[in-house]
């Protein structure tokens, strides 16, 4: 029923973190679209040049720069990610889950921001990728719909 839950240690404890269709709803709700929120989670931005188009380098990869990840965004989605693990390991375990406030998760952070929102960012980008081998329902759909 559930797929692995991977997991962030702070302050010497292990954390379960979750991104799902629930958090993605949640970061949409919070950040007006999911773009903005990696936009501001995420620390290395393509370099634009004086059009607005990315700069490439000669092996054709987009040059990127530094920035700072906004700690605001990075608390807000440790804050859902930890919830909505807690959550979901009180499932399968059958207990009560563990509501952590807001700041009493931000004040457990022991690692720099920009390593946790590289780490927060890796289970973010988890959500879009095909979680298995077999044909997923939309796929089966695609297919039929392309044949027809």
């Amino acid at each position: 029923m559930f797929e692995e839950l991977k997991y962030i240690e702070l302050s010497g404890e292990k954390y379960p973190v979750k991104c799902d269709m629930v958090v993605l709803e949640k970061i949409q709700d919070e950040f007006g679209s999911l773009d903005k929120f990696e936009t501001k989670i995420y620390p290395w931005v393509p370099i634009l040049d004086a059009e607005g188009e990315k700069v490439m380098d000669e092996d054709g990869n987009v040059e990127t720069k530094f920035q700072m990840p906004d700690i605001q965004t990075v608390n807000t989605a440790l804050f859902f990610m930890v919830n909505e693990g807690e959550e979901i390991a009180a499932e399968k375990e059958s207990r009560e889950p563990h509501s952590y406030s807001r700041n009493e998760i931000a004040r457990k952070v022991d690692i720099s921001p920009v390593r946790l929102a590289l780490k927060l960012h890796e289970e973010y980008y988890r959500c879009f990728e095909l979680k298995n081998e077999k044909t997923t329902q939309d796929q089966t759909t695609q297919k039929k719909e392309a044949d027809s």
